[in-house]
């Protein structure tokens, strides 16, 4: 009668404490919802995070644009702030759709800090807080916030890489039909933001008749005080 060696079959505690060490734990969750998607090729899950963090960015960026050029008779340093800071995120949102996200953890202090800046600053210029002020704020927490998750992803990701064991199947990035279909997800959502935000400011009041834009459920218009 033939008796099978624990080391020959793999079985016996060595073996099981063996698996119970290189099973990555599941990650939680939006960041966990990303980096589900695999590791070594953007899936949907990531691809979203980062052309949504990017549209965002880019809605942000045109709005504080369009109050810059609106702040240059009063408040001209003001203005030339926030034309500056809607260039940097312009840039960055354009470098991100062409992927990867460059600098991400440099763009998320901006973004972060330009919509806590204009909560604080906002006061100052003595102008009724309008769809444009919530606007702005609105568009780059939303891009910091998917910024974030998909950083939070790319190290939940790097380290079940790095434990997983040998022969594991490449992941498969999303195809162009899917990826087409979440950039148009992403960038319809951040429209219905952007779009009454640079309606409410002066150049956007400019630009076509006011009543043309339904803007009742973020506010009502920039003007100044």
């Amino acid at each position: 009668m033939t008796i099978a060696h624990p080391l020959r079959t793999g079985a016996g505690p060595r073996a099981a404490d063996h698996t119970a060490r290189t099973t990555p734990p599941a990650p939680a969750g939006v960041a966990g919802l990303v980096a589900a998607e695999g590791a070594g090729a953007e899936r949907t899950g990531a691809l979203a995070a980062r052309t949504w963090a990017a549209d965002a960015a880019l809605g942000a960026g045109l709005v504080l644009f369009a109050l810059g050029a609106e702040h240059l008779g009063d408040h001209v340093v003001l203005a030339a702030i926030l034309i500056t800071w809607g260039a940097a995120e312009t840039l960055w949102a354009v470098l991100a759709l062409r992927g990867p996200a460059p600098l991400p953890r440099s763009a998320l202090a901006v973004l972060l800090v330009g919509a806590a800046g204009w909560v604080v600053v906002q006061p100052a210029t003595r102008t009724t807080i309008g769809t444009a002020d919530l606007a702005v704020v609105v568009l780059q927490l939303a891009a910091a916030m998917l910024l974030a998750a998909r950083l939070r992803a790319g190290r939940v990701g790097a380290g079940r890489g790095n434990r997983a064991t040998g022969g594991a199947a490449t992941p498969v990035a999303v195809g162009a039909g899917r990826q087409l279909a979440v950039m148009a997800a992403g960038a319809l959502v951040v429209a219905t933001v952007t779009v009454p935000g640079l309606a409410a400011t002066n150049a956007g009041a400019h630009a076509v008749p006011h009543s043309e834009h339904s803007v009742s459920w973020l506010g009502g218009g920039h003007h100044h005080g």
